[in-house]
Order: C-alpha cells, then sequence, then structure tokens
C-alpha cells in the first residue's frame, strides 16, 4: 500500500510538472526595455531602435503592393511634421512591424475630453486612410485612468484587398510630460500592458 501510494505521488509530481503551463513567452516579452524621455516601455525582444533613413531604406525594399510602403512612409513623415522628440523601433525580423514614441502636449484629460479626443482620432486616420487609399475600421477607442496619467487609446485596422494591417496610436498624459505612440503591426499586437506601465509610473 506504502508502494503504491509512493508511486501514486510520483505520478501526480511528474503530470504537473508536465502540464505546467511554460512561461517562455513572457521571458522573450520582457528582454528589450526602451528607455524614451524617462520611460520604459517592454517590447519584444525583436524591435531595435532604427533611424529613419534606415526605416526609410526598408520600407522601400519591400517586394509587393505599394499601398503600405506609401502608408508607413507618410506614417513616419506625420511624426516628423510634429517637430517633437521620438524615436523609432522595428521588428527585425519584419519591418513591418514598428512603434513610433513620441513627446507630445499635456493633456487635462476628464472623461468628456477623452471621449472626445478618441472621436477626432478616429475621424483624423479615417481621412488619413480616405487619402492613402486604403479602408479604416475602428477595432475600439478608449481610454483609462491610473493615479499617475490619463490614458486614450485608438485602435484600428487599415486594409488594401488581403493586406492589412492592425495599427494602435495612444496619448500618454502626465505630469511629467506627454508621450505619445503609434504602433503597427501584422499580428493584432498593441502592447497595452507596457503602456500601463507607463502610465503608472
Amino acid at each position: 500500500m506504502k508502494k503504491f501510494l509512493l508511486l501514486l505521488t510520483s505520478v501526480l509530481l511528474v503530470s504537473c510538472q508536465i502540464f505546467e503551463p511554460k512561461k517562455e513567452g513572457f521571458a522573450k516579452f520582457s528582454k528589450n526595455k526602451i528607455e524614451f524621455k524617462n520611460n520604459t516601455i517592454v517590447l519584444t525582444s525583436d524591435y531595435v531602435k532604427a533611424t529613419p533613413e534606415d526605416f526609410k531604406a526598408k520600407i522601400n525594399l519591400l517586394e509587393g503592393e505599394l499601398k503600405f510602403k506609401n502608408v508607413a512612409l507618410a506614417e513616419l513623415k506625420k511624426i516628423e511634421n510634429k517637430k517633437v522628440d521620438f524615436e523609432l523601433f522595428v521588428d527585425a525580423t519584419n519591418i513591418q512591424n514598428y512603434v513610433f514614441i513620441y513627446t507630445c502636449d499635456f493633456y487635462q484629460f476628464d472623461e468628456h475630453r477623452a471621449a472626445r479626443v478618441v472621436q477626432a482620432l478616429s475621424d483624423q486616420i479615417k481621412d488619413e486612410a480616405n487619402i492613402q487609399e486604403v479602408n479604416y475600421k475602428r477595432i475600439h477607442g478608449r481610454y483609462f485612468f491610473t493615479p499617475t496619467s490619463k490614458v486614450v487609446k485608438l485602435k484600428y485596422l487599415k486594409a488594401y484587398k488581403k493586406d492589412r494591417r492592425f495599427q494602435t496610436e495612444y496619448i500618454v498624459a502626465s505630469k511629467s510630460g506627454g508621450v505619445g505612440l503609434l504602433i503597427s503591426n501584422l499580428e493584432d499586437i498593441d502592447f497595452e500592458n507596457s503602456v500601463k506601465r507607463i502610465a503608472s509610473k
């Protein structure tokens, strides 16, 4: 009986280890911590810092549909035209996944103003999509407040024929200053948890 109980205990312990969820995904996710203006955002480990010139060169090397080459270049130009400090991070395995992080004005948000900013941002992106001749679909727009910051989020899809890009824009307003992010990728990743870390700092 004792031998049977010992055997049963061993089997249960081994079974628990076999079915215990692995944490490789989070380990990979936590490797690349990006510093920008005393803010830290965590991106997947494939993301590396790039210059605008390098980004343009790699985007222009893409084969196939020109629409999203032009969309990416237009987004870079829009950030540059803001004439603010910004940094650009690209996925080394796929240049079509990229993140712009930039300084922006401090916004005094309450719920009503945040809702208006989400709608205004959505209207602006829709107008840009019309000029770019791609389809625009709003996935969701919302805002959330932390004790130290207020965040506006707009997530949307740009598509042309079978080609599509998931994009997310954030405005993080805090007393230490404003930070904006534009995230574009093929895999529907918006790094919200990373943005919440910035907002909670």
